[in-house]
């Protein structure tokens, strides 16, 4: 059975969270990007037959409750990313829809809340022998990391490069501890990081039976003046801003058998490691000796047809449509439920 012959007729609300900034916030435009998400999913569920509407997350939980007992999804293609502003909050949604024994795609609360906490996904990926860039969580008042410089500081519970700006590389104490501080006052705790001075690819995987590796993407940097090659909150959500353009994404990247396999490699036990499912992302950056080093792993990578992920997909030859078929359709028999 194809997977559009599994979801005809299926009923999937497509959930979101509802954007809560002003528009003037400096943040909005990463919050608001969902909803364009939401309506691509919905449109592209419609292509494989599917009944599919968008459903916006927003509290209180009864409110969400009460609109999925009234509209009855047989399926939940969950894109939620937060609730209410609250990062944690994507968690607590998927959390919500196990309670409530609707499925839904993507990863379980237990990836999402892991992943979150950037600092104990690399203490676990150190666990399981995967390669990672030292570091030090910090907040503010407290002693500083004995770690050489440069360093990479950024929010510990954050994604969607909260937080990160041309700043965020430090090379001395002073700059290291103003930049904890700014972090502490915005985000609340920091990871501080060695700073990778090589190349920086992602890989997206996809979740089936087995999972598999997308098509390596590489940021390629165009340095410049003072700049540093990072990859900041305007490099992803302000087009045409300096920082976006000295940072364009190449897929495929151009890049020797070895270090490809390695990369696909470590991501496939990054996904299995942190209980990924249906869809993630492994970032990496190679250290000045070459070697990979996990930056981190998205458990709820951006769907949007024109982002990285679904780039990759379309590089591997895989059919955008199909493969949230494919989402839906693995959702349902995770539970036994079937049309």
């Amino acid at each position: 059975m194809t997977a559009r012959s599994a979801i005809h007729g299926c009923r999937i609300a497509v959930l979101y969270n509802a954007p809560v900034l002003p528009p003037e916030h400096h943040e909005a435009e990463s919050e608001r990007a969902v909803v364009a998400v939401a309506r691509a999913v919905v449109k592209a569920l419609k292509n494989q037959d599917a009944r599919a509407w968008m459903l916006a997350a927003k509290g209180p939980a009864h409110r969400l409750v009460n609109r999925l007992k009234t509209q009855k999804p047989e399926v939940v293609f969950n894109l939620t990313e937060g609730l209410d502003g609250n990062s944690a909050g994507e968690a607590w949604v998927t959390s919500l829809l196990e309670l409530m024994r609707i499925p839904y795609t993507g990863c379980p609360p237990e990836a999402q809340m892991l992943c979150r906490h950037k600092a104990r996904t690399k203490a676990l990926l150190a666990g399981f022998g995967l390669p990672t860039a030292p570091f030090a969580v910090v907040r503010a008042g407290e002693p500083l990391p004995r770690l050489p410089f440069p360093l990479f500081i950024k929010p510990e519970c954050e994604d969607a490069s909260l937080g990160i700006d041309q700043g965020s590389v430090v090379e001395d104490e002073r700059s290291l501890r103003e930049r904890i501080h700014k972090i502490s006052g915005d985000y609340g705790t920091s990871l501080v990081e060695s700073y990778l001075p090589g190349r920086e690819f992602n890989v997206g995987v996809i979740g089936r039976a087995e999972p598999a590796a997308l098509p390596i993407a590489e940021v390629v940097y165009k340095t410049g003046g003072d700049s540093w090659p990072i990859l900041t909150y305007d490099a992803k959500w302000s087009p045409g801003s300096p920082d976006d353009v000295r940072s364009p994404v190449q897929c495929p990247a151009q890049v020797s058998d070895e270090l490809a396999e390695l990369l696909r490699k470590i991501a496939i036990r990054a996904f299995l490691a942190t209980g990924c499912r249906d869809a993630a992302r492994v970032d990496f950056r190679l250290n000045g000796d070459g070697n990979p080093m996990i930056l981190e792993v998205n458990p709820n990578p951006d769907l949007d047809p024109k982002a990285g992920w679904a780039r990759a997909l379309s590089v591997s030859g895989r059919d955008y449509a199909e493969t949230l078929a494919g989402f839906v359709a693995a959702a349902k028999s995770r539970t036994g439920i079937h049309v």
